[in-house]
């Protein structure tokens, strides 16, 4: 079996963020070692964008081979590092065989595995592609401004808060207008839409509007 050594990862129970979409306030892991398997580009490629399900004899050859820097977990059961020459992505397993966790990598420690990878004998790893996964083109943290402007949104129509939506409204469209289904209705589409201006206005006004009320 081939490892790969001294690796970051930046685990994500959903798709894996990018180097550059990495947060200081997320949970790293330190790995001393993991599996490494040369895969092709068909099944990487699922990979990336589904769900799995491995077979009961690859849990079997990686189990406890992931080993962390961390004295208190140490071995990890179900880990392993895929390669396809051009790609890579670590994901984790449960002991049923699903992936539940993914992970990139920080770019310097990607090219050293792509660098090794074209040394490697390619592998077939017999798997079930299931649900695809809810993969965005928007970056990480425009789907954070998103998702938070939304949840704004939605609270205040819930509140049926009509002032404070037509404020919004008339700051971010620089028109006016009392039917609160309408308001509601333009301003979850603005936000929806792809990255823009209204977007950064939208959020500037509502974080000051919440600074107001903190003085």
């Amino acid at each position: 079996m081939n490892f790969f050594y001294d690796l970051l990862i930046n685990l994500n129970d959903s798709v894996a963020f990018k180097f550059y979409e990495w947060s200081k306030d997320d949970s790293f892991i330190h790995l001393k070692k993991t599996p490494i398997f040369k895969i092709n580009t068909k099944d990487l490629k699922v990979f990336l964008t589904y769900n799995i399900k491995v077979e009961q004899n690859f849990l079997d050859l990686i189990y406890n081979k992931t080993e962390s820097y961390d004295p208190n977990n140490k071995l990890i059961e179900y880990m392993a590092l895929f390669s396809d020459e051009h790609n890579c992505l670590l994901i984790e397993f449960d002991k049923e065989g699903n992936s539940i966790y993914r992970s990139g990598l920080l770019l310097e420690e990607e090219l050293d595995v792509l660098e090794i990878s074209y040394s490697l004998k390619k592998e077939t790893i017999n798997y079930e592609k299931k649900e695809p996964l809810n993969i965005s083109s928007d970056l990480r943290q425009v789907r954070k401004v998103k998702h938070f402007l939304e949840l704004e949104i939605k609270t205040l129509y819930q509140e049926k808060n009509i002032s404070k939506l037509r404020y919004l409204y008339n700051e971010v469209l620089n028109q006016d207008n009392n039917d609160l289904e309408s308001i509601y209705q333009t301003l979850i589409n603005i936000i929806k839409s792809d990255f823009n201006e209204s977007h950064l206005k939208l959020l500037e006004i509502v974080k000051l509007s919440y600074k107001h009320l903190s003085t």
